[in-house]
C-alpha cells in the first residue's frame, strides 16, 4: 500500500510565510534605512558603494518608496492575517494588491531609468549604470509576473501564497540587498542572500513534503538563473545602446 503524503500542517505553513514576510521587511529596512528611512538622522550623502545621493530627494523617488514600502507592509499584514485565520479581512485587503502591482511595475521602471541617469551602479559584474539598469528592469518584471499570477490563483491558497512570496522576495529584495552596508558591491554575498530567500520556500516544501515543492523549487531556481543571464545581457553592446536610448 502506498504511503500517503500529508504535506505541511496548515498552521505551520502559515507561520512560515509570516516569518518570510518579516524577513523581507528586515532586508528592505537594512537596505534603505541608512540612505532613506533614517536619512533625517544619518544625513547620508552617499550610498554604501559611494554613489552620490540626490539632494533634495526627487518626488519620483519618494512616491516609489511609499508604494514599495506600502507593499512590504501590506505583505506582512496579509501574511499575519493568514497566520491568524482572518481570511475575510485578508481577501478584502487583497484588493489593494490588485491596484498596487501595476503601479509598482510602472514606478519601478521609471525609477530604474532615473537611477541610470544618475549613474547608479552598486558594483559587481555590471560595467556601469547603463549595464545595471537591466537588473532593475528584470526584477520588477519578475515581481509583476509572479504576483500577477499569484492574484490569478488566489482561489488556490497554496499556490497563491508561494507566488506572492516568490514575487516579493525575487522581485523586490535585490535593490535592497545591493544597498545593504557590508554586502553592497560584493556580488557573491549579495547573490547568496537572495538565494537564501528565494529557495527558502522550496526547502520548506521539501522538508514537509508539500505538493507544491517542485513549483517552489522551479520558480526559485528560475529567479536565480535570470541573474547570470541579466549580467550577460546588461554588459552587451546592444543592451547598452538600448539603455542609452531609454535614458537619453
Amino acid at each position: 500500500m502506498p504511503v500517503a503524503i500529508a504535506g505541511p500542517d496548515i498552521t505551520t505553513e502559515r507561520r512560515f510565510f509570516l516569518v518570510m514576510a518579516i524577513a523581507a521587511l528586515v532586508v528592505v529596512t537594512a537596505g534603505f534605512a541608512y540612505t532613506y528611512y533614517l536619512w533625517p538622522i544619518t544625513r547620508a550623502t552617499h550610498t554604501a558603494t559611494g554613489t552620490t545621493l540626490p539632494s533634495p530627494t526627487p518626488p519620483l523617488v519618494h512616491v516609489h518608496a511609499v508604494l514599495f514600502t506600502g507593499w512590504i507592509l501590506l505583505f506582512v499584514i496579509q501574511s499575519g492575517l493568514g497566520a491568524t485565520r482572518h481570511t475575510g479581512l485578508h481577501r478584502r485587503l487583497g484588493i489593494a494588491a490588485v491596484v498596487l502591482v501595476p503601479l509598482m511595475v510602472l514606478l519601478g521602471l521609471l525609477t530604474g531609468i532615473y537611477g541610470a541617469r544618475r549613474g547608479w551602479n552598486p558594483g559587481g559584474p555590471f560595467q556601469d549604470s547603463l549595464s545595471f539598469i537591466v537588473a532593475g528592469f528584470w526584477v520588477i518584471t519578475s515581481f509583476g509576473l509572479l504576483t500577477g499570477l499569484g492574484l490569478w490563483f488566489r482561489r488556490q491558497p497554496a499556490i497563491h501564497r508561494r507566488l506572492m512570496l516568490l514575487g516579493t522576495v525575487g522581485g523586490l529584495m535585490w535593490p535592497a540587498i545591493t544597498r545593504t552596508p557590508g554586502l553592497a558591491g560584493r556580488f557573491v554575498p549579495m547573490y547568496a542572500v537572495l538565494a537564501s530567500l528565494v529557495l527558502a520556500p522550496a526547502v520548506f516544501d521539501f522538508s514537509t513534503r508539500a505538493r507544491t515543492r517542485w513549483l517552489s523549487l522551479g520558480i526559485g531556481l528560475a529567479i536565480l538563473a535570470t541573474f547570470p543571464v541579466a549580467i550577460i545581457i546588461g554588459n552587451s553592446t546592444w543592451w547598452r545602446t538600448f539603455a542609452a536610448w531609454v535614458t537619453g
